[in-house]
């Protein structure tokens, strides 16, 4: 199953602070898109706090574990049954 989320981080910030997040993610969500950057052009950022880029929006923690929890809640409706008249819906027979 192709993903619908890309996920980017910081080499700076995976040094520092988000090594354990890419890992748990990699794991968790194999599908899922993932590109390292030397730079993520959010300047300062990975310096203060750990984050990734999902999708093009910053998502930041207070430590590892959130930045991970709120990735997570991000991809759960990859998993969830498609609902009548969305894309990927197959009606039962």
């Amino acid at each position: 199953m192709a993903s619908a989320v890309q996920l980017t981080f910081c080499k700076k910030n995976l040094a520092l602070y988000s090594q354990s997040v890419l890992e748990a993610i990699s794991r968790d969500y194999p599908d899922v898109e993932i590109e390292l950057k030397d730079c993520a052009d959010v300047c300062g950022t990975c310096t203060d706090i750990p984050f990734a880029i999902r999708n093009g929006a910053l998502i930041g923690g207070r430590d590892p574990r959130d930045l991970y929890k709120k990735l997570e809640r991000g991809m759960k409706f990859l998993f969830e049954e498609k609902l009548p008249g969305t894309a990927g819906y197959v009606e039962a027979k």
